[in-house]
């Protein structure tokens, strides 16, 4: 892996003192981007960095150059002389050279270390977290395997992760004379200390329960896995359908502030995404859009039939008040902002009255362009949307491991 630019995390880019951090569960989402974060899964592949020595960017591979460094890998850093932000003929061949080197040398890698706090990012190589116990909080994997007469022994250590998948296939397993794939006659696992085996041929996936590791899958479909797993911004990832309003809102004020947010919504896609955000009426709503898209719903029950069809399945109340994580606000100054799986679809997402949750006045540089909102909020309408909210935010959170209320909720 090359590096040659680019900023590596939030706050210190930004010049950014503890007394001027923003709000906690913002402060948790620069988790989503931030380098150092996912440091160790550099440990897989060469690395080598180039900076210019008067460039204000060299901040970047200097800093991970000291946090690679508590992990025990010396950063290749190759700096061009009195350069700015370009390459030197000198520093270029440099980099290509070592590039070179590293392709000759290039096969899968029997061991491995990985390093993330969502699975949005669940792999690296021949290993994939599908559950964590805690999104945001560091999960690790360190693991490495040996296949001798056809005995595949795997061995892995991990953290703050609850259920898992090993591909023997991306192993590069190979007969030494014809380097033709073989399949391994039998598998070991030891899975943090735990003896476990698995049958050569069938997935491997393994789930944590309170007497340790067992084969399989973990039961329960209505868990975060990877793709479903927020924050709202995630929704964006994939396909998505707008979902518009087909009738009047519940208050007055709330089918205000849901006409301007989606407006709003449409042009930023436009100014920011280059592109026209697919949209429908409620009424329009096919089969295959449930099917092949995230659904962006806005509005509320009475003026989106779409919401009213799946309010049922969500964990809110939506009437006259709101209810939720075990709170009443007023709905006719009040809207909930929220991500789920879609009851009529779980492998997609619902969000309710949101697209992106970075605005304007987070546009003077693309490193404050990462999500501000976690997976549900609270808008009190009484203040109106600004360049950097939709409203007042009166509670957000992040929902659990299952889709469900922290208790108590962080506010």
């Amino acid at each position: 892996m090359h590096a040659g630019a680019g900023f590596a995390e939030t706050a210190r880019y930004n010049r950014l003192t503890p007394d001027k951090y923003p709000v906690w569960y913002e402060q948790k989402l620069w988790g989503l981007y931030d380098v150092p974060g996912y440091a160790r899964n550099l440990l897989n592949v060469p690395v080598i960095a180039y900076s210019g020595e008067i460039d204000k960017q060299k901040q970047a591979a200097d800093l991970m150059q000291a946090e690679l460094k508590t992990h025990g890998l010396e950063l290749t850093h190759i700096i061009g002389p009195n350069m700015p932000h370009k390459y030197d003929p000198g520093s270029r061949d440099k980099v290509l050279a070592l590039i070179k080197e590293a392709l000759a040398k290039r096969k899968p890698p029997r061991e491995i270390h990985f390093q993330t706090r969502t699975l949005r990012y669940p792999s690296m190589h021949w290993f994939k977290a599908t559950g964590l116990e805690e999104h945001w909080a560091e999960a690790r994997a360190d693991g490495s395997y040996t296949f001798e007469g056809g005995a595949l022994k795997i061995t892995l250590a991990t953290e703050n992760i609850t259920a898992l998948e090993i591909d023997p296939a991306a192993m590069g397993l190979v007969r030494p004379e014809s380097r033709k794939s073989i399949r391994p006659a039998s598998i070991a696992v030891s899975l943090d200390g735990q003896e476990l085996a698995a049958k050569p041929g069938e997935p491997i996936a393994f789930h944590k329960t309170e007497g340790g590791w067992k084969a399989g899958a973990p039961a329960g479909a209505r868990r975060k896995k990877p793709g479903l797993q927020g924050p709202i911004d995630d929704a964006f990832m994939a396909p998505f359908l707008c979902v518009e309003p087909t009738g009047e809102a519940l208050n007055p004020a709330v089918g205000r502030w849901v006409e301007f947010e989606l407006a709003h919504f449409k042009d930023r896609w436009r100014a920011l995404f280059r592109g026209d955000a697919p949209s429908k009426k409620a009424d329009a709503v096919t089969k295959t859009d449930l099917q092949d898209h995230n659904l962006i719903l806005w509005g509320d029950p009475r003026s989106n039939p779409a919401i009213a069809k799946i309010l049922p399945d969500l964990p809110i109340e939506w009437g006259s008040e709101i209810k939720a994580a075990g709170k009443s606000y007023a709905a006719a100054h009040h809207v909930p902002i929220l991500i789920f799986p879609n009851p009529l679809n779980p492998e997609r997402y619902i969000v309710i009255n949101s697209g992106p949750t970075f605005r304007e006045g987070h546009d003077g540089t693309n490193s404050q362009q990462n999500p501000k909102l976690p997976d549900w909020a609270i808008i009190d309408l009484t203040e109106p949307p600004s360049a950097t909210a939709p409203g007042k935010i009166v509670a957000a959170d992040f929902f659990g491991e299952t889709w469900d209320w922290k208790t108590p909720p962080n506010e």
